[in-house]
């Protein structure tokens, strides 16, 4: 999986609390009006640019359907049979 930006990392923990918040997904201008974005247009960049890294998905075109997509790594010590 490809590594995030510092400004996309961001974008996606905010993704995160603001759904564990409320219930529901940030709409774009929400996302833009939190970090100094004035363009609708800046802020679909980085959903896409997470999106082709795999970090989340896009439903359609609903002003809310961001899903972030959780990459779990689990380490395993010792012998497993």
């Amino acid at each position: 999986m490809k590594r995030l930006t510092v400004k996309q990392q961001a974008i996606l923990s905010f993704i995160r609390v603001y759904r564990a918040r409320a219930g529901a997904a940030p709409t774009v201008r929400e996302i833009g009006a939190a970090f100094g974005i004035r363009s609708t247009n800046g802020v679909v960049d980085h959903l896409k640019a997470l999106e082709h890294k795999g970090r989340l998905k896009r439903i359609g075109t609903m002003p809310r359907g961001i899903e972030v997509i959780e990459n779990l790594r689990i380490r395993f010590s010792g012998t497993v049979s």
